[in-house]
């Protein structure tokens, strides 16, 4: 039976996410009990001070140059952090509801974010102003996005029991919507980008 190499224990509630800093020597994580933390791995402790919310932090993302951490949550915002120090940079509002997953263009011009208001947003990572209208489709909150290998198409899953397909430049959906029999939290497409997987309520992994 495998067992941990580390440990790290800190935060008050249930961890939603965690990211590799650049190098690889640290990671970020962020959670229910309202916080961002960034983790040593070598010294097995928390790294500085936590970067807070104003509720539960549901969407964590790194940028590329591994200087900036991105997080939304319930508090409807997103909110940009300075890596070292770590302080707020930004805020960018726009969403009507929690925000529940950030994601990353492949030039890291873009960020995309999936909301409980039932919509997709496209930012300008520079400016943090939204793109043009959000991404309409979804009947029901959407969790989870997945970028696709050559960075033209982001999957989405929603708890209207789909997963649906936008186009990254145009926010124009493409193709028809893939149907579950339940509520998806999860979808990520495969590294060849012939795949997407998905999960959620059903118990099952469905491969497209």
């Amino acid at each position: 039976t495998a067992t941990p190499l580390t440990t790290m224990s800190g935060h008050g509630d249930s961890i939603k996410g965690i990211a590799y800093l650049r190098g690889g020597k640290r990671v970020v994580s962020c959670s229910n009990d309202k916080t961002v933390r960034i983790w040593d791995m070598e010294k097995g402790q928390q790294e500085g001070t936590s970067m807070v919310h104003g509720n539960w932090v549901c969407g964590l993302a790194v940028t590329r140059d591994g200087k900036r951490i991105l997080s939304g949550g319930e508090d409807k915002r997103i909110r940009v952090w300075d890596v070292e120090t770590p302080q707020p940079i930004e805020e960018w509002t726009s969403h009507k509801g929690d925000v529940n997953c950030v994601l990353w263009s492949l030039d890291g011009s873009q960020l995309f974010s999936a909301s409980h208001d039932r919509t997709i947003r496209c930012w300008n990572s520079k400016t943090g102003k939204s793109i043009g209208e959000p991404w309409r489709g979804h009947t029901d909150r959407v969790y989870s996005l997945s970028l696709s290998p050559d960075g033209t198409k982001v999957a989405s899953a929603s708890f209207d029991q789909t997963v649906r397909f936008w186009d990254t430049r145009s926010g124009n959906p493409i193709g028809l919507p893939l149907q579950h029999a339940s509520f998806l939290y999860t979808v990520d497409f495969s590294p060849s980008g012939e795949f997407v997987t998905s999960g959620g309520c059903d118990r099952k992994i469905s491969i497209w």
